[in-house]
């Protein structure tokens, strides 16, 4: 499945614009041109959310009353579907090989074609036109669906220049990425982390009162059997991930290591005194952490923290390879290939590391954002099947 065309209305600063995809899509621009956004209103197709806004009004237009993102892909054969188009420069598609030339986007009534999946999402202030609303409207093929259903369409991956969070940020941030990636496509998985997000809370509640004499020891046997059933499970499924992504092959050598703090009878015996007087639980899936490490054989040096030793370029292709490994995780999940967003990956990597990225790029849809001009057209040229829109600031 491959992104053909993304429209937007009132989203963020765009007015009213769209943009037809290829195989890789390059948007260039200067800051505050709305790169940013593009892969935010691409990966709301997906998951229904947000990476950065904390209300649904931060991504509508100042003084429109709603937003509405709009995308078609198409369900054709993923290898044959770009070649036959044409990127000569021209930002058009053929009348006689795109549905598209016959749609109006952004209010048109015509359903997709059976090769086609139109997905929107209508985001909202709680009115519209002088009727209270849900602030979030999801349509597939113009029918409506709950997010739940909706967001089992479109599987995306997006690297962001936060996300070298991974790498030095704190271990909540890395066990996020484990979770995210985890819950995407498995709702097992995602129930048992809510249950087990329940316990610890319940729990934690349950000790403090245990420590002001206010209950027993013994009524924490129910939620310690709780958080066992649902704490195994996660590090079960979190350890089979992370053995995953470290038989993953990139370009510079990687390992990752998973940290859990087991969790079992015989430790909640052992640490059963001292939670008691912290007032909270010491051990579980919300204490794990996973360490990346890089090694440089040609120099003798193996399995280094890339945290501790590694280059912020070297960061970078970090968070990438953890990011191809989640791509490759959810393709081995579903029937299609899930679509690569790259928001200003190219910062701060030397001409190898560009060149290392560039080789990765071949086996997926991509779109890749940059500030840079000059690079932009130096990879439109590099990049087979590449197309390269320009962005002006707002």
């Amino acid at each position: 499945m491959l992104l053909r065309k993304l429209a937007l209305q009132n989203f963020r600063n765009f007015t009213n614009q769209n943009w037809d995809f290829g195989r890789t899509t390059i948007f260039v621009g200067p800051n505050g041109s709305g790169k940013t956004s593009i892969v935010e209103a691409i990966n709301l197709l997906a998951t229904g959310d947000s990476f950065r806004a904390t209300h649904v009004e931060e991504m509508i237009r100042l003084e429109a009353e709603l937003s509405r993102v709009q995308g078609l892909f198409s369900l054709s054969n993923e290898e044959d579907l770009f070649a036959e188009k044409d990127w000569s420069g021209e930002n058009d598609w053929s009348e006689k090989k795109d549905s598209l030339a016959e749609k109006d986007w952004l209010g048109e009534k015509k359903e997709a074609t059976a090769d086609d999946l139109k997905l929107e999402v209508m985001l909202t202030r709680g009115m519209v036109a002088g009727r209270r609303s849900q602030y979030r409207l999801f349509t597939v093929n113009d029918v409506r669906r709950r997010r739940k259903d909706f967001v089992k369409n479109l599987s995306v991956v997006v690297f962001r220049p936060e996300d070298l969070r991974l790498i030095e940020g704190s271990p909540s941030r890395r066990r996020l990425f484990l979770d995210q990636a985890l819950s995407m496509l498995d709702w097992e998985y995602q129930r048992a982390l809510q249950q087990y997000e329940q316990t610890l809370k319940r729990r934690n509640l349950l000790l403090q009162k245990v420590r002001e004499g206010e209950e027993s020891k013994g009524i924490l046997s129910f939620w310690n059997t709780n958080l066992l059933e649902h704490g195994k499970f996660l590090q079960r499924e979190r350890s089979h991930f992370v053995d995953f992504i470290r038989e993953v092959i990139f370009p510079f050598e990687l390992n990752i290591e998973y940290l859990p703090s087991l969790i079992n009878e015989e430790r909640l015996k052992k640490y059963a005194d001292q939670e008691i007087v912290v007032g909270h639980t010491l051990i579980g899936p919300h204490k794990d952490d996973f360490l990346v490490k890089f090694s440089l054989p040609e120099k003798g040096i193996e399995d280094l923290s890339l945290l501790a030793y590694g280059s912020r370029g070297q960061q970078r292709l970090g968070v990438l390879w953890l990011k191809i490994a989640e791509l490759q995780f959810l393709h081995s999940r579903i029937d299609y290939q899930p679509l690569l967003l790259l928001d200003d990956i190219m910062s701060e990597l030397d001409e190898s590391s560009k060149a290392m990225v560039l080789s990765l790029l071949e086996n997926y849809q991509v779109v890749l954002t940059t500030a840079d001009g000059d690079l932009a057209t130096a990879l439109s040229k590099k990049i087979q099947q590449s197309q390269l829109i320009e962005l002006k600031s707002v």
